[in-house]
């Protein structure tokens, strides 16, 4: 293989194991919340895109992180989970209750 090949396929490999590094983050997933309205919560990070999977209801949302002054706030525009510390706000369409880890 010419010299320029190899770098070139050397480049490319960095690349790629480069574009791995992020899914092995520290994730964290399966949080339990318990929500002052009775029902659960469970809610995953993902750090590789910023979002937060949440399961409450039957229902899956995927919501982006944005900005937040305080905690961490994840929001698609219609569905927000706020969390600080132990302690987060879930607001659906039709639903606004506290939550709070297991």
């Amino acid at each position: 293989m010419s010299r320029m090949k190899s770098g070139a396929f050397a480049f490319a490999c960095a690349v790629f194991l480069m574009s791995l590094t992020p899914a092995f983050a520290e994730d964290k997933t399966g949080v339990i919340y318990r929500c002052d309205d009775g029902k659960g919560v469970t809610a995953s990070f993902l750090t590789a895109t910023n979002e937060a999977l949440i399961t409450t209801d039957g229902q899956s949302f995927r919501l982006p992180q944005g900005l937040s002054g305080s905690g961490a706030r994840y929001t698609d525009g219609t569905v927000l989970f706020w969390i600080k510390g132990n302690d987060a706000q879930l607001e659906v369409p039709g639903r606004s209750t506290s939550c709070h880890v297991q």
